[in-house]
């Protein structure tokens, strides 16, 4: 049986398959290494949910039943209770901005007036009514600054105010977002634990590209980091502090964001598993060859490290699916690798795709490059090939087995 695919290969000639087996053991760069030492499992498709309860009718007990990665946000405890009532065993994570605070339109300097009415959104560490303006108004090396001297700040649609962009170099923002963090997870004099699984930090940043260019006001520059460099060690510095406060006992993933082509090896040591919120294709459909190539490679990284990848697509609708798919599968490792498929680019619905039904059993080896450019990995069950280029894919299947 051929899924999602556009044509079927025949199978390789005898000396091809000497030819891949010779690769393999030279280890040359195009033969991707093993993700892992740990014994191969059988390989599916892990589903993964986030960040607010379904707003398309999915229950929670059909969340339940098919997802293996759950990220849900402050106030969603009655419907992460209810999936876990329904039999969901696995990891349940809060949801937290890590540099961002939700604070009045007014605030956008040390000197101007703070409106200490302002509502914040309940996804970040000042998320009680008025304490923005008690204790995060008054410490600006707390916010970071475009080259104006203004905070920097984005306007999200739908919320009342700005979120602020914080500094991960000020020693009083880690304090405050660690005592947060620890507040939610363990409990306080104010309000008992909330009772998630661990901690999803979202906008955790690889480079100064966002700020420099995406968020509301900015102007090219941020006044308190000349370099990328100088940026990514005040977050390593920040994710050890927050490390240090929670683990091992409560998980930490991140979502890492602004990649520029440098490698998340120094963020990997301080948390537990990451997320790619643009996997194989891009924001806009866009990603080159060579940079699926990079991201791959990345992800068989983060798999050696024994830490949890959740690739995330972002989609119109169902055609990017089998690439995007295949792709997964060629990087897959059945314990620490989970897939979203986000189509219309819309995180609170969770739509079924029979495509993401099927198991290939235990993988036979890693991916390898074949002749024409593309890349396969084989399975128990049958195999993918996957195309950068043209974006075509195979998942190719067993009938009688692929449903294992």
């Amino acid at each position: 049986m051929i899924m999602g695919v556009t044509h079927s290969a025949e199978n390789p000639s005898r000396w091809r398959i000497l030819l891949i087996l010779l690769l393999v053991a030279a280890c040359l760069p195009s033969c991707a290494a093993p993700a892992s030492s740990a014994p191969a499992v059988p390989v599916r498709v892990q589903e993964a949910y986030f960040y607010k309860p379904p707003r398309d009718g999915t229950t929670a007990k059909a969340l339940a039943t098919r997802a293996d990665l759950i990220i849900l946000t402050r106030t969603d405890e009655p419907f992460r209770d209810a999936v876990r009532a329904a039999g969901y065993p696995g990891l349940i994570l809060q949801y937290m901005l890590a540099a961002e605070v939700s604070g009045p339109a007014n605030a956008t300097d040390a000197g101007a007036p703070c409106a200490s009415d302002h509502r914040p959104w309940r996804n970040q560490a000042a998320f009680r009514v008025g304490e923005f303006c008690r204790l995060i108004h008054p410490n600006d090396d707390w916010f970071l600054h475009n080259s104006k001297g203004e905070r920097l700040y984005t306007n999200w649609p739908g919320h009342t105010g700005y979120f602020y962009h914080m500094n991960p170099a000020s020693p009083g923002w880690r304090a405050f977002l660690v005592a947060r963090l620890r507040q939610a997870l363990e409990g306080d004099d104010q309000e008992p634990a909330l009772g998630y699984d661990g901690i999803f930090l979202d906008n955790v940043a690889l480079s100064l590209w966002k700020l420099r260019r995406q968020v509301s006001n900015s102007d090219g520059g941020v006044r308190e980091f000349a370099s990328d460099e100088a940026y990514r060690a005040a977050w390593i510095e920040l994710l050890t502090e927050i490390s240090n406060a929670l683990r091992p006992t409560w998980p930490i993933w991140a979502n890492l964001i602004v990649d520029p082509g440098r490698g998340w090896n120094d963020y990997l040591p301080y948390l537990d598993g990451v997320m790619v919120e643009a996997f194989a294709t891009g924001w806009r459909n866009d990603i080159s060859p060579d940079a699926w190539e990079r991201g791959l490679q990345q992800a068989e990284e983060v798999l050696r490290q024994e830490k949890g990848y959740l690739a995330v697509v972002q989609a119109k609708d169902a055609s990017l699916l089998p690439f995007t798919l295949a792709s997964y599968f060629l990087i897959a490792d059945g314990r620490h690798t989970f897939f979203r498929y986000a189509e219309r680019r819309d995180y609170a619905i969770f739509p079924h795709y029979p495509l993401l039904d099927i198991s290939l059993g235990v993988p036979k080896g890693p991916r390898y490059r074949q002749n024409d450019g593309t890349w396969r990995r084989d399975f128990a069950y049958g195999y993918v090939v996957a195309d950068p280029v043209t974006r075509n894919a195979q998942i190719v299947v067993e009938a009688s087995r692929g449903a294992d």
